[in-house]
């Protein structure tokens, strides 16, 4: 069973990054831009109506606004899927160059997608569990404090599952769809064996740098208030707090949109970096 190389496989993500930042740029503007227009305009709708239905106690009218959350889901992990494959082949080698444009949505881009649609699929089950376990066991203010504690742990394991699950397929599903043709669940679980401590290492490596630019880009502009978490203690606090959700969409999407190209490129120049480390013989430089 091959280990992966931590500290090298974090070196070659960012090398990647910064050495082709303008190709990525150039390979994953227009989806973005069209992933950034569909986001701000559904999202916004959606914390507005949210808004709306917990002030008022009416929640008839979010159907429209679940079903436009739906669609931008699906529609989201398409543009990804095609923001995806070009950065990932890339960083792969299959790739020589970026492109002044690119938009592209082909056989690999199709086989990336279904991968991901089953991923999401097996996550569904437990977030079903959660959900009817949650009905049960949400009982109003009087609730047991036993039944509080069993939901809040139920729901603990829940993301702790999906966090698991999602490092050991999704940081190999756009390598494997670029370079080999068999499932590629089966494949990433394979390949990822007795990895998930290491590839968790590396997922917190390229990702927490980037949210805390992003963090503190947001407290520059909104100031230190925008960071401060929420408290639902009622229905009226959580209306507001979707109501600022709304208000804060513009300056969300243009900082989605301003870090798309450092998150993809370091999360796809990982994935390439940990593929090649686990199925080639070739050992990547400096490990441990």
């Amino acid at each position: 069973m091959k280990k992966i190389p931590v500290l090298a496989t974090i070196r070659e993500a960012y090398r990647f990054t910064f050495t082709h930042l303008g190709a990525i740029i150039g390979l994953i503007w227009l989806p973005m831009i069209l992933l950034t227009v569909i986001g701000f305009f559904v999202l916004r709708r959606y914390y507005e109506a949210m808004a709306d239905a917990l002030a008022s106690g009416i929640y008839a009218g979010m159907g429209p606004q679940l079903l436009g959350l739906i669609c931008y889901v699906i529609a989201a992990l398409l543009l990804s899927t095609m923001m995806s494959v070009p950065v990932t082949q890339l960083a792969l080698g299959a790739r020589k160059q970026g492109a002044l444009v690119h938009f592209a949505f082909s056989a690999t881009e199709w086989r990336l997608f279904r991968a991901v649609m089953g991923l999401l699929g097996l996550l569904l089950l437990p977030l079903l569990v959660v959900g009817v376990a949650a009905q049960f066991l949400q009982l109003g203010a009087g609730a047991p404090p036993v039944s509080i504690a069993a939901l809040q742990l139920l729901q603990l394991v829940f993301y702790l599952a999906c966090l698991y699950f999602v490092l050991r397929f999704g940081m190999l599903l756009p390598a494997l769809a670029t370079s080999e043709n068999g499932p590629l669940l089966s494949r990433a679980w394979q390949l990822t064996a007795g990895n998930f401590w290491r590839i968790l290492a590396v997922a917190l490596a390229v990702v927490l740098p980037v949210g805390l630019l992003s963090a503190a880009i947001q407290v520059a502009v909104e100031g230190p208030q925008s960071l401060m978490p929420g408290m639902e203690i009622s229905t009226a606090m959580a209306a507001a707090q979707f109501h600022q959700m709304a208000m804060q969409m513009p300056l969300a999407s243009g900082l989605k949109f301003l870090i798309a190209p450092l998150l993809l490129g370091l999360l796809l120049g990982a994935g390439a970096a940990i593929y090649r480390a686990l199925t080639s013989a070739e050992i990547l430089p400096n490990t441990h």
